[in-house]
C-alpha cells in the first residue's frame, strides 16, 4: 500500500510539475513551404514602384523594344522615336 501511495504522490508531482520547464522548440518551417521570387511576377519579371509587374532588367534582359525608322532613336524610357 505504501509503494502505491508513493507512486501516486510521485506521478502527482510529474503532472503538477510547471510547462515552462521544458518549452518545445517553434518549428523551423513555421511560415508556408512557398517562397515568391521577384515578387510572383514569373521568369525575368519585377515589381515596378507602384507594385505593378514589369518585364526584363534581369538575367533575361530587356523586353524588345519598338523598332524606330532609319535616322531616329528610341527615346527616354524606350517610347518614343527621337531623331539622330
Amino acid at each position: 500500500m505504501k509503494s502505491r501511495t508513493g507512486l501516486a504522490l510521485v506521478f502527482a508531482t510529474a503532472l503538477a510539475a510547471p510547462a515552462a520547464a521544458m518549452p518545445l522548440a517553434p518549428s523551423e518551417t513555421a511560415g508556408a513551404p512557398i517562397v515568391q521570387v521577384y515578387g510572383g511576377c514569373g521568369p525575368y519579371g519585377h515589381r515596378g514602384p507602384y507594385g505593378g509587374c514589369r518585364w526584363g532588367g534581369q538575367w533575361g534582359g530587356y523586353g524588345v523594344g519598338r523598332a524606330c525608322p532609319p535616322g531616329f532613336h528610341l527615346g527616354p524610357y524606350g517610347r518614343r522615336c527621337w531623331p539622330n
